[in-house]
């Protein structure tokens, strides 16, 4: 566990999210929840030391960001209303017999924990829009719906800690996934992202960061899309782009994140038929 603000702590080391938690007065707020179950006992046991949780923040929809809400019943859970919205078929878009194979193959400390009845489906509760403020003792909690990486991308900055919580919209020193998000619109958080008086960043995935990593993350997504739109302007088709070697080192230098390995060549699929879909789409609308 790192500690990186006064009160404030995140753990880069657990398969998937880099889950956070701040100590304030009135108890624990969390930003997103681990991963794997067995995970999220050991988070709740180690936020215990320093107090009850009391909210948790999710920064997004994909599973491992969300999955591990369950593993916390009594704590309310707010979230971006399209994290709301998603939180079911997101959750679900792994059957559960197909999590415990992998959980016996893979994480099998897990296995008795997945369905389990006392850890039912946790959503958000209380929702917003595009802002809210949560104060928490002398705490404050801004968080600000910044889409990029997924349509309902959160950042959470808590001014008394000057750490700003962003998310995958930065992958630091890790591949980007830029599976559904939309690479320009990831662009323009990163932005908005620069204008937050904040030197100190927690993303989504890897070590955290200043501001000056914003650059080399805008860099990847530039990467990404010039080597679709190459692959669209010399009249491919979706199914041939994904066809073509790809120096993925040039583009995204990173190795995937934690506990991700056997999502690598997906990932890069996952990219490529997404920023073509989305590039064509821009082109067509421009025409």
């Amino acid at each position: 566990m790192r500690r990186v603000g006064e009160n404030s702590y995140t753990e880069i080391y657990f398969t998937g999210c880099n889950p956070s938690f701040v100590v304030t007065s009135e108890g624990v707020v969390m930003i997103d929840s681990p991963f794997l179950p067995i995970d999220s006992l050991k988070w709740r046991e180690r936020i215990a030391e320093f107090g009850k949780p009391k909210y948790l923040i999710n920064t997004e929809p994909h599973i491992d960001h969300i999955s591990g809400n369950q593993y916390f019943p009594g704590v309310e859970v707010i979230g971006q209303v399209g994290i709301k919205e998603r939180y079911y078929t997101d959750l679900n878009r792994i059957p559960l017999a197909e999590q415990v194979e992998r959980a016996k193959r893979d994480h099998p400390d897990s296995v008795f924990l997945l369905g389990h009845p006392d850890y039912p489906p946790n959503p958000p509760t209380r929702i917003f829009s595009e802002s809210f403020t949560l104060q928490v003792g002398k705490h404050t909690f801004q968080c600000h719906h910044i889409p990029g990486h997924t349509k309902p991308q959160t950042a959470i900055f808590c001014p008394e800690e000057g750490v700003l919580f962003t998310g995958d919209n930065i992958f630091q020193g890790t591949k980007s996934w830029i599976q559904e998000g939309d690479p320009w619109e990831w662009l323009q958080a990163l932005e908005r992202i620069a204008g937050f008086d904040c030197d100190n960043i927690i993303p989504g995935h890897g070590e955290p960061c200043g501001r000056e990593y914003l650059t080399k993350q805008a860099e990847v997504l530039h990467n990404w899309i010039g080597l679709v739109e190459g692959f669209i302007d010399k009249g491919m088709t979706e199914e041939e782009a994904l066809r073509q070697p790809i120096e993925v080192k040039k583009l995204d230098p990173y190795p995937i994140g934690q506990g991700l390995m056997e999502f690598d060549e997906m990932v890069n699929r996952l990219n490529v038929s997404n920023i073509y879909k989305l590039a064509t789409a821009r082109r067509q609308a421009k025409s």
